[in-house]
């Protein structure tokens, strides 16, 4: 393997817009046009012009640990905009050389947030 290409996060049917919110303002991810053959529902985020994320709205639950992690640039400015937003964040020890910790999008997918990696 040389790289992740992309990670597929499960929201609920019409919570796409509000995960996307998520992942834009608090992540810095910036929206993409998904292909027109696919299903239109959902949405399509890129992280650093290689990595994408993309939310599938189906129906169901999430399982309580899957995850994804991203390295964040402004690791401060993100814990205060989950502040701002009353979302959850639970600190963790430091495995990679800076702090980290998790949170989850307004779908209650988990997401991992690392200061350095």
């Amino acid at each position: 393997m040389t790289r992740v290409q992309h990670v597929n996060v499960v929201v609920p049917s019409g919570a796409t817009e509000e995960c996307v919110a998520f992942y834009v303002d608090v992540l810095g991810m910036r929206r993409i046009e998904k292909p027109k053959a696919l299903d239109p529902r959902g949405a399509w985020l890129d992280v650093d012009g290689v990595v994408q994320v993309h939310l599938s709205e189906r129906e169901g639950s999430t399982h309580p640990d899957s995850h994804f992690a991203v390295v964040v640039d402004d690791f401060a400015g993100v814990l205060a905009m989950l502040e701002e937003r009353g979302m959850e964040w639970t600190e963790q020890e430091d495995v990679f050389g800076g702090r980290r910790g998790f949170t989850r999008d307004p779908a209650g997918n988990r997401v991992e947030i690392l200061e350095t990696a």
